[in-house]
């Protein structure tokens, strides 16, 4: 790291990617984008290594043969990134492990570092983005803030990290995920103390061979004082005991590592008002048991979200059926006794009330006359695509197009991963708004 980077250490800019890597963990695909490269490229660096050891991490030069990801790979003629956008080289030719860490990898830019325009617009970066969705892993890409072709690159990922830069013009409609405004301070420590240091040497190396001296001196007096201990005391008496029984425990159970981690709620200053109360109906053991059950009785149902939850030890996957989204305990209350009456619940002891704050936002209608119509439409156009979804009517009139319903922001996980296996990108949030 002894190149020098604009406005800071290389180590003080990775280690700020380090700090933002716990906010990136429902992402799967992003770019690194600032005005300063170099800071990009250890910022990136800095968030892979945080997130390798959760999930395979790949770091993409889009910059050009930069050095702080050049320099992880020994092959002076590896192919990368060009290589394989222009030439067909296979993607799994061109990440290569870095060295003493498990599961990062870099991409270079290839034999062809000159990083165009065409390589930015390849619309194979969208499906890239998908296979590494549906993996589990993340893909970190670098890049300039001025590079042509930008914007048509970050709308086939997942978002945006801007580092030093406050704003990207070149790709107004750009996802920012996170923001990296400088180095981590704490790690900006003058090197002029070390300097000081060294220079007062001279004047005082007596005194380091005096210490070393007296230290020995009270080691060999520790030492005899020991000694003489030990062959004043009485021999101790030792006494043999069989060993007990080796006794077999069971081995506790195994927890899968989970491959994606949640960032918070985009919205967090809406959790005072957040849609909380919903009724629990039931919990499948497979999608089609609770899709069926959805699709069966959708008329009675307001809301209505399945949400795929591991539960157990073992992290088996079950389908919980929701209904309702209610910012008061006692309108659920009345969902859940009419349901019971209608005899959509078997008997008088089946649902319960639930609190499911958080949901993933998926799309939103904004308010227009005829609403109930283009609402109805875009239900119909996620249904017919198999992704089941809701909507809420928000204060402005228009409405949010939610997935899922969850008690806290890690039961999403894997529903983030389906959504984004099928192209979208959902948005962990605290829902609101109130059934059309």
């Amino acid at each position: 790291m002894s190149q020098k980077v604009s406005g800071g250490r290389p180590v003080a800019w990775e280690d700020a990617g380090r700090q933002v890597a716990a906010l990136l963990g429902s992402y799967s695909a992003i770019a690194v984008v600032s005005s300063d490269p170099l800071a990009a490229a250890y910022v990136a660096l800095g968030i892979a290594r945080a997130e390798a050891p959760h999930r395979r991490s790949v770091v993409g030069d889009l910059v050009g043969d930069i050095d702080p990801l050049r320099s992880l790979v020994k092959d002076e003629d590896a192919p990368g990134i060009t290589d394989s956008l222009l030439y067909g080289v296979s993607l799994n030719k061109i990440g290569y492990e870095v060295e003493g860490v498990k599961n990062l990898y870099v991409m270079p830019s290839g034999s062809d570092p000159l990083i165009d325009e065409e390589v930015l617009r390849s619309p194979r970066w969208k499906k890239l983005a998908a296979g590494f969705a549906q993996a589990g892993a993340f893909l970190l890409l670098v890049t300039s803030s001025t590079a042509p072709g930008l914007s048509e690159l970050v709308e086939q990922l997942d978002g945006v990290v801007l580092v030093k830069d406050a704003e990207l013009p070149a790709a107004p409609s750009a996802v920012i995920v996170a923001r990296v405004p400088g180095p981590t301070r704490t790690l900006k420590i003058p090197l002029r103390r070390i300097g000081a240091g060294a220079a007062n040497w001279p004047r005082r190396r007596w005194l380091y061979p005096a210490l070393g001296g007296l230290l020995a001196v009270l080691l060999v007096a520790v030492g005899i004082a020991l000694f003489n201990g030990r062959m004043r005391a009485p021999a101790p008496r030792i006494t043999l005991r069989p060993a007990p029984a080796a006794q077999s425990r069971p081995a506790p159970p195994r927890i899968p590592a989970e491959t994606l981690h949640v960032a918070p709620p985009a919205n967090v200053s809406d959790s005072a008002i957040a849609a909380a109360f919903s009724v629990e109906l039931l919990v499948a053991n497979t999608a089609e048991g609770a899709n069926l059950f959805v699709q069966n009785n959708s008329a009675a149902l307001p809301a209505a979200a399945v949400s795929p939850i591991p539960i157990g030890p073992e992290r088996a996957l079950w389908y919980r059926v929701t209904a309702g989204a209610y910012t008061r305990r006692a309108q659920a209350d009345s969902l859940l006794h009419a349901l019971r009456r209608s005899g959509v619940l078997a008997s008088d002891s089946a649902g319960s009330i639930t609190q499911t704050p958080f949901a993933l936002l998926v799309d939103s209608v904004p308010t227009q006359g005829g609403i109930v119509d283009a609402i109805r439409a875009v239900t119909q156009k996620y249904a017919a695509r198999g992704l089941p979804v809701y909507t809420l009517v928000q204060d402005d009139g228009g409405a949010r197009v939610f997935a899922g319903a969850f008690n806290n922001a890690d039961q999403s996980v894997e529903l983030t991963r389906n959504l984004r296996v099928a192209g979208l990108k959902p948005v962990l949030v605290y829902r609101t708004g109130s059934t059309p």
